[in-house]
């Protein structure tokens, strides 16, 4: 019944603030029509004053161009400024009193222009006929005909006062008739404000203040219903609270069952009172076999487990305790649990019973103990690897060693025996002294090329002196000079950025290893070299068509092939020790592809 009345109370106030609102409108409305009506009006006026200035304008230019045709003065010009302006004198004199869209002249109060225009008709016509009368004497004489013109630019003059006289009165009308307008539009704006004053007035009486009436009884309606319910929530929440304390044990298994994957609650000596079905399927054990049984006991003879010295220290008993716990099942199965001890108070403080909340951790632990044995494995490997590379850059050592004893034995320590040879026979005087002293002459040079030759194979100085690309074309100019058979192609497009004295030596001894691998195993016809930098990396590609070979990642880590690989495990070691990368691609019977990418 109250929702009925309160609806019909609001659409009453509507229909009233609508009607309001609908007078308010039109009043604005209707007002601004008005005073639009009276700018467009005030416009018309003032364009037709503005053609009336023009007419007294041409009436008085007329006046003075007659009397230069009179007096003879610019004749022809003067002639023919009269006939202009006596034209454009006509056409606005019958704009204005038949109205004219284009000149925006009004067309309509034209019986009021009529009027007014009546006065000056006859001193208009008069000297109309005259100007009429000049141009027709003008247009049939050659020269200024004084005589015959002074009759009518008389005319002309006589009548032009009371012309003028005529049109000030028609401006005096035109200001007059403006004057009434404004008058009648400001009593229009009165009423207009009057009722707009009256429509606001009657909306506060009859809309706004029975509103404001209507609007303080439901707030204090409101009011009394706030203390109403006020009173209701006071009682709804001892209500609450005594139902709290009844259900408190039930909201704290409640929350553990939520809370938890594995449930049992227990005494305070670590025997079972209860556990959930979870728990039983983890331990293979029914809830009656459980009952009475000690927590955590069936551990296969070994040591008691530690939640028993959490619940028998008086002080930590009363803490919430957290532990990772391994127990055995029925079938003797292990499983580890996350457990969460929790304490159950009684009304007096003291604690009756413990709940232990559990997460199988089982795959976690299984996973850290793969792990582990992962990373044993992983340390072994190392470890092996280590001692792999340290035999590999042993034996290279000693390789090295011997092949440089060997080139020295058999090189150089040749060459000194000659020479010392040599010296004998010139320190004994037998011979041609110059000749002898030629042929040791030419054997030092051999010796200095020899030496500088071994040491260049150690370290070629050209890397040092003139820097990586200058020694690679080196390398492949000697690699050229080793092996006739073979086509060598080297593509290089190396930046202007300098390179590190490390990253030089490193892709210097990589191509040289390389170059030498093909010379002594790959029977190819061309090796192509590629060696250019980008943005970041260096980037170098040796590629050749010959025999190839069968390879795989794992070979490099078999210790049965260290031997065969020491070569190409020290190219990809020097590359990662950079920070790079170092592949290798072969094929039997199509060739070989070593890309190397190293960051600088």
């Amino acid at each position: 019944m109250r929702s009925s009345v309160e609806r019909k109370l609001f659409k009453q106030f509507t229909l009233r603030y609508a009607i309001a609102l609908s007078i308010i409108a039109v009043l604005t409305i209707v007002s601004q029509w008005r005073i639009q009506q009276h700018l467009s009006r005030s416009l018309d006026d003032s364009h037709v004053i503005n053609f009336t200035a023009r007419l007294r304008t041409h009436s008085q230019s007329l006046s003075k161009i007659a009397l230069m045709l009179q007096n003879g003065y610019a004749y022809e010009s003067s002639k023919k400024e009269f006939v202009n302006t006596l034209r454009q004198w006509v056409k606005v004199q019958q704009s204005l009193e038949d109205g004219n869209k284009f000149l925006e002249l009004p067309t309509y109060n034209l019986g009021e222009i009529k009027e007014l225009f009546e006065l000056v008709r006859h001193p208009r016509e008069e000297m109309m006929q005259a100007a009429e009368q000049i141009v027709t004497i003008t247009d049939t004489a050659q020269v200024p005909p004084a005589i015959l013109l002074r009759p009518y630019v008389e005319t002309i003059l006589n009548y032009e006062q009371s012309y003028l006289l005529g049109m000030d009165l028609i401006v005096f009308e035109y200001d007059r008739f403006a004057r009434e307008r404004i008058s009648r539009l400001k009593e229009t704006d009165y009423i207009m404000l009057g009722l707009l004053l009256l429509t606001l007035t009657l909306e506060v009486l009859f809309i706004f203040y029975p509103l404001s009436v209507h609007i303080k009884r439901v707030v204090t309606d409101l009011v009394r219903s706030e203390e109403h319910s006020s009173n209701l929530s006071g009682k709804l929440q001892e209500a609450h609270a005594q139902m709290e304390r009844s259900y408190s044990e039930i909201r704290e298994v409640n929350f553990a069952l939520d809370k938890a994957t594995y449930l049992v609650k227990i005494d305070t000596e670590g025997k079972i009172l209860y556990a959930n079905d979870k728990y039983c399927h983890v331990t293979r054990y029914t809830m009656s076999q459980l009952r009475e049984k000690p927590i955590f006991y069936n551990n296969k003879g070994g040591e008691e487990s530690v939640i028993y010295g959490h619940i028998r220290n008086h002080k930590k008993r009363l803490e919430v305790w957290q532990e990772e716990i391994f127990d055995y099942a029925s079938d003797g199965s292990g499983f580890w649990l996350d457990v969460t001890l929790i304490p159950v108070f009684d009304q007096m403080g003291s604690v009756y019973q413990y709940l232990v909340i559990g997460n199988d951790i089982t795959k976690r632990k299984n996973a850290e103990r793969e792990n582990m044995l992962l990373i044993k494995e992983k340390l072994r490997r190392d470890t092996q690897d280590q001692h792999i590379r340290s035999y590999a850059i042993i034996n290279g050592q000693e390789k090295e060693r011997k092949r440089v004893a060997t080139e020295i034995h058999d090189g150089i320590g040749q060459m000194l025996t000659s020479l010392r040879m040599k010296i004998e026979q010139v320190t004994d005087g037998g011979g041609d002294a110059r000749l002898e002293m030629s042929m040791i002459n030419s054997m030092l040079n051999q010796l200095i090329t020899e030496t500088r030759r071994i040491c260049s194979d150690l370290l070629p100085s050209v890397l040092e002196d003139f820097g990586l690309l200058s020694a690679i074309e080196d390398l492949v100019k000697t690699c050229r000079d080793a092996d006739h058979a073979t086509s060598f192609i080297l593509d290089t497009n190396i930046g202007q950025q300098p390179l590190s004295r490390e990253l030089e030596v490193t892709v210097y001894r990589i191509l040289q290893e390389s170059l030498n691998n093909v010379i002594k195993h790959a029977q190819a016809l061309t090796v192509e070299i590629y060696l250019d930098t980008s943005a970041e990396y260096l980037n170098l590609i040796v590629k050749d068509n010959g025999r190839g070979f069968h390879f795989e990642e794992q070979f490099m880590h078999d210790p049965r092939m260290a031997r065969k690989m020491n070569g190409l495990k020290g190219m990809k070691e020097r590359a990662e020790l950079l920070g790079g990368t170092f592949t290798i691609s072969s094929e039997q019977g199509k060739g070989t592809t070593i890309i190397l990418e190293i960051p600088y």
